[in-house]
């Protein structure tokens, strides 16, 4: 429950322009801040079944809005976070079908495919919500290619970045996509977070590891493509 929604409908309008045939969704759809094994405030109005309902509406706005592509969610650590409670205080539960994440959010009605480990190989890269993060754009992107040795795509940071590094066996690329969130949130009050609303998208899909990723930021609802800032309209 913690979108911006300006950034949210840009980045619709922009899947609605660019008709891509895959659409990802990076994982942290949802928050689960009732079930962290963090400190909780008992002041936040969270409730589960509402944030559970508006991640499910979201996905259908996304699943309308592209129509004729794949959509793919992929879990996130705050997915995460469900598991790991069942696990933890509900073993007993948690091997419930109703409990898990593709029932909760009706995937199967939405034709949303789920990705429980968190990461898939797509057509010579790596997509991922990624595991690590660290304290600048960039340091995060270079961090999970040193890991993983191959190109790919991440989330999780909340930052948006991109590196490269060639080495004997070819060019390779990691690309930080950035986020949706709210970038001013009520627990980081005081704060201003080092996160960049963006999104990414790719021209190509060839075979190996040379392709074409492009980050596209996102400010004030108007995104940076084709050499400019554009905010693109819902047609009719």
């Amino acid at each position: 429950p913690y979108q911006d929604p300006q950034a949210v409908s840009a980045a619709l309008s922009f899947v609605r322009h660019y008709k891509p045939g895959i659409v990802f969704v990076l994982g942290d759809l949802l928050d689960f801040y009732q079930l962290s094994r963090f400190d909780r405030n008992p002041e936040r109005a969270a409730n589960l079944q509402g944030e559970l309902d508006e991640a499910r509406e979201l996905l259908y706005t996304i699943r309308r809005t592209a129509k004729k592509s794949r959509v793919v969610l992929i879990q996130g650590n705050h997915e995460y976070r469900l598991r790991r409670y069942l696990w933890n205080q509900a073993p007993e539960l948690s091997g419930l079908r109703g409990l898990k994440i593709e029932a909760l959010l009706s995937l199967d009605k939405l034709k949303v495919e789920y990705v429980e480990s968190g990461m898939l190989h797509f057509t010579g890269i790596v997509v991922k919500h990624g595991n690590i993060v660290r304290g600048k754009s960039g340091l995060t992107a270079t961090a999970e290619l040193e890991r993983l040795g191959v190109s790919g795509v991440s989330g999780h940071s909340h930052r948006a970045g991109q590196i490269y590094k060639t080495n004997v066996a070819g060019m390779y690329s990691w690309t930080e996509c950035g986020c949706l969130c709210d970038l001013a949130p009520e627990y980081m009050e005081g704060q201003i977070p080092d996160w960049q609303h963006a999104l990414a998208y790719r021209t190509s899909e060839t075979d190996g590891n040379r392709f074409e990723i492009h980050l596209a930021p996102i400010i004030k609802g108007k995104i940076e493509y084709g050499g400019g800032w554009v905010c693109f309209k819902k047609k009719g």
